[in-house]
């Protein structure tokens, strides 16, 4: 029976909830209190960069400076756990960056999964990625081939979506665009598919894989806002709604909750009354995945999905899955990009996938200088001009605030 058969109201939701929507891994989390909106944002909090030192007999220390108040401080004061770790950026590495990009002005920059984990969305390489778990992202061909496979998509997508939908932008965003404005970098042109760039205020940004935030009908063509897709999603699927909603509202007060029990559960695989509610109003919250995706377990059993209201045909959203291929005329934008950049910055990215590699590629035979701003190997090292181990979010908004950087750039 689906979740629409007879008989199945409110008084039932506890149950049906357990059935259909038990996370196959998930965390704890006791809602704050505070949590009335899954889109409350959190005041943001004073960011402590560090200051390297070198004593007297060569050993090299790394040493904390006092407290700066930043605007560009990442969510809560705090780094997300599935954020790569990395030392503090060092400041002849820094200084290295700020010199070419002030003597580059109008970089053009290519970006990754690795700008928007600050901003508490897993990625999908790093050591604590997707990957490093045994997930494997559906294909295009698997999508497109099963309406269970689509049901399975669109049931986890919907459930992730309210908190998905009101992630904000972290340091590495808004530094990016403090320095696009004022002229010292050009285009962005980006792998995520999370719109934070647009939200941060950068301008010239395309999307090299589509986003999110759009659903497209593969058999017209046309295309509309997510939103109108999340809300048919939640006429046809009302107990499913209010159940994401409540996730959504439960982990507001803390958005990277811990990994194991709490409030009397032993562990994350002490998953009996997943999805419950329990007395003391705490509730089980699912692991989240890259791009708004949520680990369901049974996902998409009894979830309806709505037809193309204009044609009957397959809603997909407007992303480049695994499997599928770029639009050719965003593929020949970017590299038009590449092929005319002054110089390119790669940040967050470990360019494995060859539509962003090309892009570096043909930044280099073009004769233009490259720098990467990534955290681990990456794929263009021997084509590397400069290369900065660091978090995205620490060094660009201490690049942002360098006095050099502050002003525009006249030509």
């Amino acid at each position: 029976m689906g979740l629409h058969g007879p008989g199945l109201g409110v008084a039932r939701l506890p149950a049906l909830l357990h059935r259909h929507l038990r996370p196959s891994s998930s965390q704890v989390l006791a809602p704050s209190p505070m949590a009335t909106s899954p889109f409350m944002r959190a005041t943001r909090c004073p960011i402590h960069l560090p200051q390297d030192r070198v004593l007297a007999d060569g050993a090299f220390v790394p040493t904390p400076s006092p407290p700066v108040a930043s605007p560009l401080a990442p969510a809560h004061g705090r780094v997300p756990s599935f954020v790569p770790a990395a030392p503090p950026v060092a400041p002849a590495a820094l200084q290295a960056l700020e010199d070419f990009v002030a003597a580059h002005p109008g970089v053009l920059v290519v970006t990754g999964a690795g700008v928007s984990t600050e901003s508490r969305i897993p990625d999908y390489r790093s050591p604590a990625g997707a990957y490093s778990t045994g997930f494997k992202p559906m294909t295009h061909q698997q999508f497109m081939g099963s309406a269970a496979a689509r049901a399975r998509y669109w049931a986890r997508s919907f459930a992730g979506w309210y908190r998905y939908a009101g992630v904000r932008p972290n340091a590495a965003h808004e530094g990016l665009a403090a320095l696009q404005r004022r002229g010292w970098l050009g285009g962005i042109l980006t792998q995520n598919v999370d719109r934070l760039h647009h939200a941060a205020g950068s301008g010239d940004v395309l999307e090299l894989h589509g986003t999110t935030h759009a659903v497209r009908c593969m058999g017209c063509g046309a295309v509309t806002p997510r939103v109108q897709t999340q809300a048919r999603l939640a006429e046809l699927n009302p107990e499913v709604d209010a159940l994401a909603r409540a996730l959504a509202g439960a982990g507001e007060g803390d958005e990277d909750p811990p990994r194991h029990g709490v409030d009397g559960v032993r562990s994350i695989d002490d998953r009996d009354e997943a999805f419950r509610g329990r007395e003391d109003g705490s509730v089980r919250v699912p692991v989240r995945r890259p791009d708004g995706d949520v680990e369901l377990e049974d996902a998409g059993s009894g979830f309806r999905v709505p037809p193309c209201p204009a044609c009957g045909g397959i809603l997909k959203p407007d992303v480049v899955f695994f499997g599928d291929s770029v639009p050719k005329d965003v593929a020949a934008r970017a590299q038009a990009a590449a092929a005319a950049c002054p110089a390119m910055l790669v940040v967050g990215s470990s360019l494995q996938v060859w539509s962003a590699f090309r892009l570096a590629r043909a930044a280099k035979v073009a004769g233009a200088p490259l720098a990467l701003l990534s955290v681990g190997p990456n794929r263009a090292d021997d084509l590397a001009d400069l290369k900065v181990e660091a978090r995205a979010g620490e060094v660009l908004a201490r690049l942002a605030r360098s006095p050099r950087l502050l002003l525009p750039h006249v030509p």
